[in-house]
């Protein structure tokens, strides 16, 4: 049984033992760092005597949430544990930890001790014996954290009993929807899709309509962007961005015919081109895997030069693509345009 603390909480921080459940709140993890928010981490240690205080600060996240104001809750936090908490002295570490518990690791003399503000939560770890750092501090911002958990919730269901879910998981979001629509009508079964992924919005769409006995016409690129995918397409309108280019060559497009060959060089998808025997046919580019158009067409014996390219920001200015509409204009823009070779 553990004694009650003699030491006076120092307002507004309220710090509490952790739990054995939140020991991973103690310790780095770069794989959780975005979707904990993590600020940072600061080592201590009471120097050779135990009354010293030394300490680095370790960025996590790019450094990029330790911010003013953070730097101005830490050192409050830090001096408020000075004056009267466990981080005074290596004596008043040990005394700290004996009267409030907290251990997170068996055996080891290892203690948690946590702290929230509005903004931040800070995580102590403590380990009161000499020749080690006998303190590491995690930083949290809270505010991070609630933004990168409402980036990854891919939707939101209820009923009417007031019941609610919420996922990440796209699987199990579209799952429960197939599983519950058929029954909406008694259970008041609603649906909130949340996440801005096209892939994930028209599976939805392909889950109502097949109830309704219907196939959805619409493919994935009519859905849109998601911001990532927004951010890649001004990268591709950037002149001083390296950029890839993958042409292709598409044959009976919108038919139980149609295919697609990708990943080709400009010159390689000029031969398939021409060599093509199909009735309808174009040519285009995909630029940074994210950019699309169109280049030229042959469909009822015609061959027109589309000129899209000049309206889209990813193209408009590239003079790769200026040279290649070149290329193409000479290659393909004669009378032999659209026939294989020995066609005549």
């Amino acid at each position: 049984m553990k004694k009650q603390s003699s030491f006076q909480q120092t307002p507004p921080f309220d710090l509490r033992p952790a739990s054995v459940e939140e020991a991973g709140l103690f310790y780095s993890n770069d794989e959780r760092d975005e979707a904990l928010g993590t600020v940072g981490h600061l080592r201590m240690d009471f120097g050779s005597g135990g009354k010293g205080f030394y300490h680095t600060w370790w960025p996590h996240n790019g450094d990029h949430f330790n911010t003013p104001e953070f730097k101005e809750a830490l050192q409050e936090f830090v001096d408020a544990m000075r004056q009267s908490g466990p981080l005074k002295n290596l004596a008043a570490m040990n005394t700290y930890c004996w009267h409030n518990g907290g251990e997170i690791s068996e055996n080891d003399r290892v203690y948690g001790f946590v702290a929230e503000t509005e903004h931040y939560r800070f995580c102590l770890r403590c380990t009161p014996r000499p020749g080690d750092y006998q303190g590491y501090l995690y930083c949290y911002d809270l505010r991070q954290q609630e933004m990168a958990r409402q980036e990854k919730l891919v939707g939101r269901v209820t009923y009417a009993s007031g019941e609610q879910q919420e996922f990440c998981d796209p699987q199990r979001y579209l799952q429960t929807i197939r599983e519950e629509l058929p029954y909406r009508n008694t259970t008041g079964f609603r649906y909130e899709t949340l996440t801005d992924d096209p892939a994930v919005k028209k599976a939805v769409d392909d889950i109502l309509l097949d109830v309704a006995g219907e196939e959805n016409p619409r493919r994935t690129c009519n859905y849109g962007l998601t911001e990532a995918g927004k951010q890649a397409l001004r990268d591709a309108a950037d002149p001083s961005k390296p950029h890839t280019y993958s042409w292709f060559v598409m044959t009976d497009c919108n038919t139980s015919k149609e295919q697609i060959h990708r990943a080709l060089t400009l010159d390689g998808a000029i031969q398939l081109y021409q060599d093509s025997d199909r009735p309808e046919k174009r040519l285009g580019v995909t630029k940074d895997e994210i950019a699309t158009v169109d280049l030229v067409c042959f469909l009822d014996e015609e061959q027109v030069f589309f000129e899209d390219y000049r309206k889209l920001e990813s193209f408009r200015n590239d003079p790769v693509i200026a040279d290649a509409v070149e290329t193409l204009h000479q290659e393909l823009d004669g009378p032999e345009a659209g026939l294989e070779m020995g066609g005549l």
